[in-house]
Formats: C-alpha cells, sequence, structure tokens
C-alpha cells in the first residue's frame, strides 16, 4: 500500500498575468473574483472524489499529512474564504495533519492582508513563499509584475516581523539585464538583511515568441550571475542544497525534497500533477473539469527520473544504485572527466555536481545516455 502523505493544491487565480509566466492561471476583474473562487472550490470538491477513486486503483491511501504546499497562480488572494474553506474541505474529507506538518502558501506583494495570513497560520500554515523575483522597479516592470519595490520590501519586512519560515522566489536572466548593468547582488544583499530562510532561485526560461526575446542576456551572462549568486548566498551561510534552492540549516523545503526524493505526493487544481512512487504512475489535472490524464511510467523512465533529480541535489548519487558492470565503469571515467573540469566532485562512487555542473545539467545528460545508452 502506497501511503500518501503530501499534497499539492494549483491555485490559478492572479490578479494580472505576467508576460513570461507559462503556470495556469486566469485574471478575473476584481467583480468576477468571487464568482471565479467558488467555482474553484466548486472543482477541487468535485475532484477529491475522482482522485480517492484514483488512489483505490493505485493501491494508495492517505496518511497524516506531513506536507501540504499551495502555489499558484496567486495564493495569497484566497485569503480568509480560502482558509475556511481548506478547513472544512480537509475535515469533510479526513484528511489530518501530522504533528511535524510543513505547509507552505505562496504569497504575492500585494496580494496579501493581514487578516488572510492569520487565517491560514490558524489553520496550521507555517511556511510563506514570496514571489520577488527582483528589488528594482525597472526589472520588475520589463517582467510584468504588477508590485514595486515598495511592497517588496513591506513584504519582506511583514514575514521578518512575524518571525516565521519564509522563503524568496528570485530570478536571473531578466530581459535587458546587460544593457541595465543589473546588480543582483546588491538586490541580494537587501533581501537577505530581512532574514529570509529559504531562496529559490530561477534562470528566466522563455519562448522565442516572448516579447523581449532579443533582449535576453546572453548564457555568459546568465552563467556569471548564477555563479555568483551561489558564491554569495553560501558565504552567508546558505547551503546551496538543490539547483535554484538555498536554505539555512536546516530550513530546507520539506514538500520539495520529496518530489526530488521521488516519493507521493497527490495533487488537486487544475494543471496540478501527482505522482504515486509505488506504482510509478503520474496523473495530472487538465484545465477545466475534474478530469485528469494517467501516465504509466516504466521501470527504466522512473529510474532515470530518480537519477536525474538525484543529481539536481546536494546529496548528490551513488553510482552503484544505478549502474553495474561496464555500466558503472564508464560512468565512473565519465565522472572523473566531469571533475577535472570541476563540473563535480567524485567520492569513490558518490557524484555530487558543483555549481559549475548544476548550470549545464541538461549536456551532462546528454553524456551520460552515451555513456550508458540506458537506465
Amino acid at each position: 500500500m502506497d501511503k500518501v502523505e503530501s499534497l499539492y493544491i494549483h491555485f490559478p487565480l492572479c490578479r494580472h498575468l505576467c508576460n513570461y509566466c507559462d503556470f495556469y492561471k486566469t485574471a478575473p476583474s476584481v467583480n468576477d473574483r468571487t464568482v471565479k473562487l467558488n467555482e474553484f472550490q466548486s472543482l477541487l470538491s468535485k475532484s477529491i472524489t475522482r482522485l480517492n477513486q484514483l488512489f483505490k486503483d493505485s493501491d494508495a491511501s492517505w496518511g497524516k499529512l506531513k506536507t501540504l504546499y499551495i502555489g499558484g497562480g496567486t495564493p495569497s488572494l484566497w485569503g480568509e474564504t480560502g482558509a475556511s474553506f481548506l478547513k472544512q474541505f480537509l475535515e469533510k474529507n479526513q484528511i489530518i495533519f501530522s504533528d511535524s506538518l510543513e505547509a507552505t502558501l505562496e504569497v504575492n506583494p500585494g496580494t496579501w492582508t493581514d487578516e488572510g495570513l492569520e487565517a491560514f497560520q490558524s489553520l496550521g500554515f507555517n511556511r510563506f513563499s514570496l514571489g520577488v523575483q527582483s528589488t528594482e522597479n525597472k526589472f520588475l516592470e520589463k517582467i510584468d509584475r504588477v508590485h514595486r519595490k515598495e511592497e517588496v520590501l513591506k513584504t519582506l519586512e511583514k514575514f521578518k516581523n512575524m518571525k516565521v519560515n519564509f522563503s524568496v522566489d528570485f530570478m536571473l536572466g531578466l530581459p535587458f539585464s546587460k544593457e541595465l548593468n543589473r546588480n543582483i547582488i546588491e538586490e541580494l544583499e537587501e533581501i537577505t538583511s530581512y532574514e529570509p530562510d529559504h531562496i529559490s532561485l530561477y534562470i528566466l526560461t522563455v519562448k522565442d515568441n516572448y516579447p523581449f526575446y532579443s533582449n535576453l542576456p546572453d548564457d555568459e551572462w546568465i552563467e556569471d550571475e548564477f555563479l555568483k549568486v551561489s558564491d554569495f548566498l553560501r558565504n552567508k551561510e546558505y547551503e546551496h542544497y538543490e539547483v535554484s534552492n538555498f536554505c539555512k540549516p536546516k530550513k530546507h523545503s520539506i514538500h520539495n525534497s520529496k518530489y526530488w526524493r521521488g516519493e507521493s505526493i497527490a495533487a488537486l487544481g487544475p494543471s496540478a500533477t501527482g505522482y504515486f512512487s509505488g506504482s510509478n504512475k503520474r496523473y495530472k489535472w487538465k484545465t477545466l473539469g475534474p478530469e485528469f490524464e494517467v501516465e504509466q511510467l516504466s521501470e527504466s523512465s522512473a529510474r532515470m527520473e530518480k537519477f536525474y533529480l538525484g543529481l539536481r541535489t546536494s546529496q548528490g548519487i551513488d553510482l552503484t544504485e544505478f549502474f553495474e558492470a561496464n555500466h558503472l565503469k564508464n560512468m565512473l571515467d565519465l565522472g572523473k572527466e566531469w571533475s577535472k573540469k570541476r563540473l563535480c566532485k567524485l567520492n569513490d562512487n558518490h557524484l555530487l555536481l558543483t555549481p559549475r555542473g548544476y548550470l549545464i545539467m541538461d549536456s551532462l545528460m546528454d553524456e551520460v545516455f552515451i555513456k550508458v545508452k540506458s537506465l
């Protein structure tokens, strides 16, 4: 029996659709927001019935939740209404919190109220992820964010004063970074002065129809930004514990770490993706209606994902868990080549990528497939 102890809920509403974001979301007018909220809550109520049937079909059951994560979209718009609905929803469906629960709510500057935050805290939420991206208005404008520096600093001050576990999302590779000589270290100096427990660092990735595609910095600029930030944050005593994530001691994201270890996670909400590790089964909710598509992973595909995700973390991987005989020898040879290029550290059979290696993970995976053909 696959016991599921984590739940992700995708909240699809925003107050504005940013020009770079490809997560599923809508931006109803203020007058229409209540109607759309009610539709979303109705969708969750219908979806849980379908999900429980999938649990049964997949030989899975609910355990006490150790992690709950509400992402989006802009979940902080859900406010007191959301906290009240969620309390009743969880109780009705007998989804119970464990004593060690990590419950995370994503919050954007300019979209929260004291009452809304207090309501989620009363429900048991003890971790908050703040969508800052930049502290400079000229870059916030370029990526079409509707908040400005004043709201960023107000939000950071609020969460510092709340004395809660909070994370900051920050973006690299923004358009016009090179032309406007963006100083990311100066921005991060300001952010870290508010003492966030965790920082998620994302490189802007867009398609070629993005309005500022021709104004994106080149690979050399982005590599310099990434390595500078990694050095800066590690000197500030943040652990670079996953390609895009840094944390103070013992403040890693427990929920996201479950993804990277390939553990079971339930999911609800339009476009949300869940996974049953016991049966190697992945499902993704459709954006309209309580229906999902199921993907049955082969043993080799599941193994490949576990290898890739393990390589993304500071835990690294034990090559003997994935390879044997000639394949193991080929991987050890490859690890030695990477080590000479300062892309990884290789200790006996244990391989750990460096920040420089993190930057070119896709290329490194291509080399793995060439060396061993398959996992």
